[in-house]
């Protein structure tokens, strides 16, 4: 009779066990898993120009890009809004741009007139396409130049052609820095 309740017991036992483990936990997601990048890690950012971009969040003001890998980014406009993916592809085409330069020891000229507010550099072409949550997908066309692999410029992040990008000659005041 011992042996009976003792096996009693342990059926008992293993049951609650298996039932406790079998039960589906509820998984909730949040706003910036839905439409954030899923990408796995390459180790680091984007390459612009020469410059390797770390695989990290730089903001400007309240704009953010975090870079998940080489070929996609989360972005976000302000501290509380949802970050958004987008793949990021940056070309090898070039065009002279103007920095701020707020020593005024600036290199740039117009019509050969020294310009020692501002750098001349070369910025580097480079789309971003909205991600998988977009059904209707877009594509936003800017330059973007990397002076350190930690921060980089870029002309305006959401031109609708890449004719309205080549106007916009100027960098962005403020750096997007690593955080």
């Amino acid at each position: 009779m011992k042996n009976i309740i003792i096996r009693i017991i342990i059926s008992i036992v293993v049951i609650l066990v298996i039932s406790a483990c079998s039960k589906d936990e509820e998984e909730t997601i949040t706003a910036a898993e839905h439409f954030g990048c899923k990408g796995s890690s390459s180790g680091s950012g984007p390459t612009i120009g020469g410059v390797t971009l770390e695989e990290a969040t730089y903001k400007s003001g309240t704009k953010s890009f975090a870079f998940v890998n080489s070929t996609s980014a989360n972005f976000s406009y302000s501290s509380s809004a949802t970050p958004l993916c987008y793949t990021i592809d940056v070309s090898s085409t070039t065009a002279s741009m103007l920095k701020t330069n707020s020593a005024n020891t600036g290199n740039a000229t117009m019509g050969g007139t020294p310009m020692t507010g501002y750098d001349n550099v070369t910025a580097y072409y480079m789309t971003m396409k909205t991600g998988p949550w977009d059904s209707s997908s877009s594509t936003y066309h800017s330059y973007i130049y990397a002076d350190t692999d930690s921060s980089f410029y870029i002309n305006y992040y959401a031109h609708s052609t890449k004719a309205s990008a080549d106007a916009n000659f100027f960098m962005k005041n403020s750096a997007y820095t690593k955080q």
